[in-house]
């Protein structure tokens, strides 16, 4: 089995393959045209490891939230590997990812994921980990961040991963920060192995997860 995963922000692009026991992986920093690139990165990758395009089984990338311009261009490309080459197509959450780089870093099993969307709103998503599968507590909401501080002094013994600086959790106890600045394709990795074991995937249709549209 061959997995292909790939993940683009705004600075940062990396690709990711898996095949038999082994896993390789690529970035780059770009502020731009981050379309060709991760297509660049995709065909380096797999000449690299001697792999062509049709060989791959399965596809997944992170389908948001985040920036406007990089989950579209994520849906693009994998729409477009998914069409040309008849393979199914694992969109993962964004804040989802970023639980299991914090359950790979810390071993703990409940986690509250902030990260930044605007100047006064953030996305907001809590897991629980159960017997090596991710389980959504609470539905990924985008919140203001007055509210979110809100929510977050209920809560006890939860670790919180965040991404930026702007907000201040120094007066709140029983909870543990953690700040993850990016997250990658390698991140993806045990997530799509996990959703082709129990076979929650899908062909050629992945819908955005933009989350602007549940404001809270």
């Amino acid at each position: 089995m061959k997995l292909l995963t790939f993940y683009n922000s705004k600075k940062i692009c990396s690709v990711a393959i898996k095949y038999n026991n082994k896993i390789d992986y690529i970035y780059e920093f770009s502020e731009k045209n981050n379309h060709s690139i991760i297509l660049l990165m995709i065909n380096k990758i797999l000449l690299k490891n001697f792999i062509s395009l049709k060989d791959i089984n399965y596809i997944a990338f992170s389908k948001g939230p985040g920036s406007f311009t990089g989950i579209r261009i994520a849906i693009i490309i994998a729409r477009g590997l998914s069409i040309g080459l008849n393979i199914p197509l694992i969109g993962i959450s964004t804040l989802k990812i970023f639980a299991e780089k914090g359950k790979h870093i810390t071993k703990k099993n409940k986690f509250l994921i902030i990260t930044k969307a605007n100047k006064t709103n953030i996305y907001f998503g809590k897991y629980i980990y159960k017997k090596n599968n991710i389980f959504l507590i609470n539905k990924e909401k985008f919140i203001s961040i007055q509210l979110a501080l809100c929510k977050i002094k209920k809560l006890k013994n939860w670790i919180i991963i965040k991404n930026f600086n702007s907000i201040k959790f120094n007066s709140i106890k029983n909870i543990k920060i953690l700040n993850i600045k990016n997250i990658n394709a390698l991140d993806i990795i045990p997530i799509a192995l996990r959703y082709i074991k129990f076979k929650r995937y899908k062909k050629k249709i992945i819908v955005p997860n933009y989350l602007q549209n549940k404001i809270i």
